[in-house]
């Protein structure tokens, strides 16, 4: 199942406080700049969810966005990029994504001790 899920603002416009950019020759970058998709996919590829958001925009939002779209607390799942647990303050840019690059998602484990 894999749906479209636009990212920003709650309404998917840009808030405030989110500004464009400059260039050196003084225009903002091309909209295709400033964002990217990013599929999310569960480790047992049953489920696909396709997101857009800002590369300066921390992953927690999208981790919020995803738990609450599937039910889910948002500590009960890991996010992995790479083979890279995908941390609140991480961000597509600091992780080098591009477009259409996939984010894993685990099932949190607790306990295992004796």
């Amino acid at each position: 199942m894999a749906s479209a899920f636009p990212f920003g603002a709650a309404n998917g416009e840009a808030s405030k406080d989110e500004k464009p950019s400059s260039t050196t020759n003084g225009k903002a970058p091309a909209a295709g700049d400033q964002h990217i998709r990013i599929r999310v996919i569960t480790s047992d590829m049953t489920n696909e969810v396709h997101f857009r958001l800002r590369k300066e925009v921390p992953m927690i939002r999208m981790k919020r966005a995803y738990a609450e779209k599937l039910g889910h607390n948002l500590n009960e799942l890991r996010y992995v990029f790479d083979g890279r647990r995908i941390t609140d303050t991480d961000t597509p840019k600091s992780l080098g994504m591009v477009n259409d690059d996939v984010v894993e998602i685990y099932q949190e484990r607790t306990g295992g001790g004796m």
